[in-house]
């Protein structure tokens, strides 16, 4: 049984990877932003106690951080895998409609929370014989496939991600932590819309596959959900 942190686990990709993981039997520990939309991951964590524990967690405030931190540490000794999951598209935006406070905002929840999160959790996955931790992140990160105009806020806080989490695998204070970034897919939630051609829960299966077949060589890469390496 492996312990593990979901972000932004209350719907979509997030919810999905709930389910996969209760069904294998690891302990999970969900985190949801607000009660909003979060009633099928608030019936899963009532009927499997002590399976899986829904806690309130927002990735852009560090109370909320050091608050999931203290509750998590109750429950458990150890992290195996952190899923930095939670995300937020604010819209596309041409140069005339671009906002600093949204191009914040992306920023902040998209980027620096995946980094503040594993900052406030590094004792706990150190504690894990072989621990991981997981950015979710999106092709919508790739530079270099960036061809044509698509936006600002979302992709320029998904390329900041994907750096995040170079940084994160080769930073000295995560040496034994496997770290990688993951396209999901264009899956079919809020964000991805109705005509996405994925389902959430076959993006999470192959999210799941990735995360099992992961060895240390592995650091610092960038896969899609099918486990090809992706362009940065």
């Amino acid at each position: 049984m492996r312990r593990v942190l979901i972000t932004g686990a209350n719907r979509g990709i997030g919810l999905a990877l709930v389910r996969k993981f209760l069904n294998r039997g690891d302990q999970v520990f969900a985190g949801y932003r607000s009660m909003e939309n979060s009633a099928d991951l608030l019936d899963i964590a009532a009927n499997n106690p002590g399976e899986v524990s829904a806690i309130p967690l927002d990735v852009a405030n560090l109370t909320s951080i050091l608050e999931c931190v203290q509750l998590v540490t109750q429950q458990a000794d150890r992290l195996d895998i952190l899923v930095n999951n939670a995300a937020v598209h604010l819209g596309d935006e041409k140069l005339s409609m671009v906002k600093s406070d949204k191009l914040l905002r992306a920023l902040q929840i998209n980027a620096v929370g995946p980094v503040l999160v594993a900052q406030k959790f590094i004792d706990l996955l150190g504690a894990a014989d072989q621990p991981l931790i997981i950015n979710v992140s999106s092709e919508a990160g790739s530079v270099s496939k960036m061809e044509k105009f698509r936006g600002y806020g979302y992709y320029g806080s998904k390329a900041a991600e994907n750096m995040y989490t170079r940084a994160l695998a080769f930073d000295p204070e995560t040496d034994g932590i496997t770290v990688i970034a993951i396209h999901p897919g264009w899956v079919r939630t809020d964000m991805g819309g109705p005509e996405a051609p994925l389902s959430a829960a076959d993006s999470a299966e192959g999210i799941l596959k990735v995360i099992d077949a992961l060895t240390p060589k592995d650091n610092g890469k960038f896969f899609t959900w099918e486990g090809r390496e992706y362009p940065w």
